[in-house]
């Protein structure tokens, strides 16, 4: 791979290497998935991508130059029955850095792994589980995308609306990732203490889905009602016909009130 030490993500990756030496992190300026290609304690990034996946296999938009993507790879001391809704945490991280490079912006967060900035996306997180011989740990490979600055054509290929991260004053990719590592570190160290429930309080004062009426797709099936929150176990609580149902996975559309589905 030809490395330019003009690149903002390369000439970082000496600073991000001193600041985590308890993993590998390693650059490439392209590669088909860095979810498939990232290898055990460590973090890969990649300047683009050509073959990027997202959630439920969907193709995500990889441009070079214009995004951040980047697997990270490690294993958690929890079991992996335990770790239902740590898509959540991740989430979490990535807003919790994006406020201190001084976004505004509430409600950014969209169950399950989405990230997005009026009703338009500009963040997704892909999470992978593998078990260990150790059965009390789990191996996670988290898979991050986040639409930097993509241009106006770039944006207009995608069918869905999305847009790129809501930050006026964006710093470096480099700077960003270094510091959202150090966040995911803090996240995982909380969860393994105490669970899944601190972040869930974090959750709803940042959930893009309150007081909405959803459509749910699950397989070919369809789910209309009332949002009502997450359960304890970070799965998402729909109110219909004065029962709650939930789910722990499905595409989440918003709609208008007026729907009587």
């Amino acid at each position: 791979m030809i490395k330019s030490p003009q690149d903002d993500l390369f000439r970082h990756v000496e600073h991000m290497q001193d600041h985590h030496p308890d993993i590998q992190i390693q650059w490439v300026a392209c590669t088909d998935s860095t979810q498939k290609r990232v290898t055990a304690n460590s973090v890969l990034i990649a300047d683009q991508q050509q073959a990027a996946v997202g959630r439920r296999g969907n193709h995500w938009l990889s441009p070079a130059g214009q995004a951040i993507s980047l697997s990270y790879r490690f294993c958690l001391p929890v079991k992996m029955a335990a770790l239902s809704g740590y898509q959540l945490t991740v989430a979490l991280a990535i807003t919790a850095c994006l406020r201190n490079f001084g976004c505004p912006h509430q409600r950014l967060l969209k169950w399950p792994n989405d990230l997005c900035f009026k009703r338009q996306k500009f963040g997704g997180i892909l999470i992978n589980l593998n078990p260990t011989q150790n059965h009390d740990e789990t191996e996670v490979i988290i898979g991050i995308g986040l639409n930097w600055s993509l241009t106006a054509d770039a944006l207009a290929e995608v069918k869905q609306p999305i847009c790129n991260v809501p930050l006026d004053n964006k710093p470096d990719r480099g700077v960003f990732i270094d510091h959202l590592l150090s966040q995911i570190k803090q996240s995982n160290e909380c969860f393994c203490e105490h669970g899944l429930a601190p972040f869930l309080t974090d959750w709803a004062h940042q959930d893009s889905l309150l007081n909405c009426r959803l459509m749910l797709q699950q397989d070919h099936q369809q789910i209309h009602g009332e949002y009502a929150g997450l359960s304890a176990r970070g799965e998402l609580q729909i109110r219909r016909k004065g029962q709650i149902l939930r789910f722990g996975s499905g595409e989440v559309k918003v709609r208008p009130w007026k729907a009587t589905q």
